[in-house]
């Protein structure tokens, strides 16, 4: 298993972006993005993207509001991003419905 090393900072940059090359040179791309989860204040949302080869999940969280301003976490912290090696897996579920006409 390859390990991906991203920072705060870039992880950030390819969930506005879309896609972006890395100090390393390596070219990644979104392939699905998230919605915004609200915690109070923090908001944070997963996104999945690729170098092409694998697919890695990371998260980014931001602080602040619609009316002021955000306040991304690369600005709290600087540090490395927790990227992770991920797989798509086809899942069936089940779910109750109502029957439609019975009394």
């Amino acid at each position: 298993m390859t390990t991906l090393k991203l920072t705060v900072s870039e992880l950030e940059d390819l969930t506005i972006e879309g896609a972006i090359t890395t100090e390393a040179d390596v070219e990644l791309s979104v392939v699905k993005d998230g919605r915004w989860v609200s915690e109070g204040k923090f908001e944070s949302k997963t996104v999945i993207f690729t170098d092409g080869v694998r697919y890695y999940r990371g998260e980014v969280m931001r602080e602040g509001s619609p009316f002021t301003d955000y306040t991304w976490g690369s600005e709290w912290d600087g540090g490395s991003a927790d990227i992770e090696e991920v797989t798509q897996v086809e899942r069936t579920i089940l779910v109750w419905e109502t029957v439609k006409g019975a009394a």
